[in-house]
């Protein structure tokens, strides 16, 4: 009997032996997992604390183009406003002259 319940304790320990060594691999490859994603994560979490400064500057980008835009087309608004100062000045000449019943030259 103590042969048979040697061999049945060695078979036994031998299938205990295996469960350990899956319950081990298993809790590894899980640990291995856990960490990789966690790697990921904070791979993830650096992009995106880039991207806002990416987007930030390409806001900043956006805003100098846009008060170029508006610095052109505040120019080209003075501009106008000058011809149009410039037109009236000389229909106002031509008034005066024709008032004063003088030919325009």
């Amino acid at each position: 009997m103590n042969v048979i319940a040697i061999g049945s304790s060695e078979g036994e320990r031998g299938e205990l032996t295996d469960e350990v060594e899956l319950a081990i691999h298993t809790a590894y490859n899980k640990l291995k997992g856990r960490a990789d994603a966690e790697g990921v994560g904070r791979g993830c979490g650096s992009a995106q604390r880039v991207e806002p400064r990416a987007a930030a500057r390409t806001l900043q980008g956006a805003a100098l183009k846009s008060q170029a835009a508006m610095a052109t087309a505040q120019e080209y608004e003075a501009k106008a406003l000058l011809l149009q100062s410039q037109l009236n000045y000389s229909l106002a000449h031509d008034e005066f002259i024709h008032a004063m019943g003088v030919t325009p030259e």
